[in-house]
């Protein structure tokens, strides 16, 4: 049986408190959904799904988070639907190769990229580029030396998220009202990259906070007026009472999220404490005693690394071992400045999901992810045991 079915059953088998914690945070319901198959069907039902039976009754689970409003529907029956095979790694190694020997834009990115106003910044294994058109305005890349996307170790990771972070102490020197960051990263034209070539983007807003990023501030703002206490630290807890937790020797919270975007979501949550800057009591007030800012451009820099370390096992499990390819992730730190929201216990939240088969001519996203909420085929019980075992 699939574990994302039992889950209300494991949600009442938790402590007083924190089944009263999950509760407050998140709606969940379990539906039975009935099917009539005639009789003509029943082989092809049997090829495809295993057995009638399981086409007859299914389990459906919905999870809503009360606070931030996202939402998934679980039927791990879906995971079986017939869907058109376009390929194998062979043919995916052969189309990356190919577009890369044809048109690679990123091949020669002194010459071939524009530069930022501050010029660029050169890591060990990769170098910045201005966005030739910006979606903000301050928009950049970090354009990874080794073409191929999948190919990184921890070295090469951790040196494009401090070049990221330097890139973005760079732009908030050059306009200090620009002080909302965005890291991203899209794996292969399948979870949206337009170009093959590896590459991250990078962005500081102004104004207000990314709309996805200020919805989860504003939750963990309620969360806190009205219970007197963390909402990530909470949900945290309820994760990983769950058993939804994935170990973490950098000292992380990481969790496979009960109400994933897409596929095997994985979020990481890291705090000042985390990375050893101060004592937990006072690192973030010592940040803005000293220069007005909630945390400042050279503790962006010590985050690049510890987010390497919790990034990079879980991401090559998920590559090496489940079979990702096309992904997308994103890192989103506090602003750089003391703003007139709150901002809290607020952490650096980065979050990653997979997109699916990278060959697919069919979208892993329709309506119902566009316009209600989202659909997802993988357990995430199973994705963190599968996580938990590196």
């Amino acid at each position: 049986m699939p574990m994302i079915t039992t889950l209300a059953n494991r949600i009442a088998a938790l402590s007083d408190g924190l089944r009263q914690t999950c509760e407050r945070i998140f709606h969940v319901a379990t539906m039975t959904g009935y099917t009539d198959p005639p009789a003509t069907m029943e082989a092809w039902i049997v090829r495809h799904f295993g057995t009638v039976a399981a086409v007859r009754e299914q389990t459906i689970v919905r999870v809503v988070n009360r606070l931030t409003l996202e939402g998934a529907l679980f039927n791990p029956l879906r995971a079986r639907r017939p869907t058109e095979s376009v390929g194998d790694d062979a043919a995916l190694e052969s189309r990356i190769a190919a577009t890369l020997a044809g048109v690679d834009d990123f091949r020669d990115p002194l010459r071939a990229t524009t530069a930022d106003l501050f010029g660029r910044i050169r890591g060990r294994f990769c170098v910045t580029a201005s966005n030739v058109a910006k979606y903000d305005g301050w928009h950049g890349l970090v354009i990874f030396d080794e073409p191929h996307p999948l190919r990184f170790d921890q070295a090469r990771l951790s040196d494009y998220l401090d070049v990221a972070f330097r890139w973005i102490a760079a732009a908030y020197a050059h306009d200090d009202q620009a002080i909302y960051p965005i890291i991203t990263w899209n794996c292969l034209p399948k979870s949206g990259a337009t170009l093959m070539h590896g590459h991250m983007q990078l962005a500081l807003a102004r104004g207000m906070p990314y709309a996805r990023v200020e919805t989860w501030r504003r939750a963990a703002e309620t969360y806190r007026t009205q219970h007197s206490a963390s909402y990530f630290n909470d949900l945290f807890a309820i994760h990983q009472a769950l058993g939804l937790a994935i170990p973490q020797s950098a000292r992380q919270r990481v969790f496979a999220h009960l109400t994933p975007i897409r596929n095997r979501e994985v979020v990481f949550l890291a705090n000042l404490e985390d990375i050893g800057q101060a004592d937990k009591q006072t690192s973030r007030q010592a940040e803005v005693r000293a220069d007005e800012r909630s945390l400042s451009p050279d503790l962006f820099v010590s985050l690049s690394q510890r987010l390497a370390d919790a990034l990079y096992p879980i991401l090559r499990n998920l590559i090496d071992k489940q079979g990702m390819r096309a992904f997308n992730l994103a890192i989103t730190p506090p602003p750089l400045h003391v703003t007139a929201e709150d901002w809290g216990d607020f952490p650096t939240l980065a979050r990653l999901a997979d997109r699916g088969d990278p060959l697919a001519t069919s979208s892993d996203i329709g309506a119902i992810e566009l316009f209600a909420t989202g659909c997802v085929t993988a357990d995430p019980f199973e994705v963190a045991a599968a996580l938990s075992t590196n």
